[in-house]
């Protein structure tokens, strides 16, 4: 009886193990993201199709509810970009996250799964830097900020009023889609500045998971 105890116990401490495992090695993300950029809305290059000024630049707005990436959680930490399609990028964690939080949802999110698009794809990653990132929300307006950047967006009515959404983009970061238009979008740095008003905006959801090879 001992012995088929013993094996028992053993049994379950290496499915913890291997459970443990399989957290290190996968990774998972459920955030809400905002973005603005030099496009009209809406932004053609989510179809694929160029750039309304034959350039794509502007910032988003990346607020993870629940992730990890291996065996860091990444829940409740922001991250906001300033970036110019297909060139560079400009990535800012918020200051509360760990130094290991601030490595772990920039790998996250270069996956293709996520924002390979975006944070591969040819955009050299200029600078990483933990910051203060400002956040306010209303029905019609979101707002968010860093030292080096501002983005006001204000909701689009389409029929009867409603909100304008987008499904079934052909994008990983895209769910429920809902079309806004910039107050203000504005970004300056060493090296890289740019402003903008009336341009495309919106605000998404992401649900994603993957394992890391």
């Amino acid at each position: 009886m001992k012995h088929h105890i013993t094996l028992w116990v053993l049994a379950l401490f290496m499915m913890g193990i291997t459970a443990a495992t399989v957290q290190a090695q996968g990774w998972s993300i459920k955030a809400d993201y905002t973005e603005s950029c030099s496009c009209n809305p809406t932004c053609p290059c989510l179809f694929g199709s160029p750039p309304t000024r034959g350039y794509c630049e502007g910032n988003n707005l990346i607020e993870i509810k629940e992730g990890h990436y291996g065996d860091v959680d990444l829940g409740g930490v922001s991250v906001v970009t300033a970036f110019s399609l297909g060139k560079w990028l400009k990535v800012y964690v918020d200051e509360n996250a760990s130094v290991e939080q601030a490595k772990a949802v920039v790998e996250l999110l270069k996956l293709d799964q996520t924002f390979g698009i975006i944070y591969s794809g040819g955009s050299k990653i200029l600078s990483e830097e933990r910051v203060p990132i400002a956040v306010d929300k209303t029905d019609t307006r979101v707002t968010f900020s860093v030292p080096a950047s501002k983005v006001e967006i204000e909701k689009m009515k389409g029929l009867n009023g409603n909100p304008i959404r987008i499904k079934n983009l052909p994008v990983p970061f895209m769910e429920d889609h809902t079309q806004y238009k910039a107050v203000t979008l504005t970004h300056k740095s060493k090296g890289k500045e740019f402003k903008h008003t009336g341009t495309n905006g919106l605000t998404s959801k992401i649900d994603a998971s993957g394992t890391l090879q």
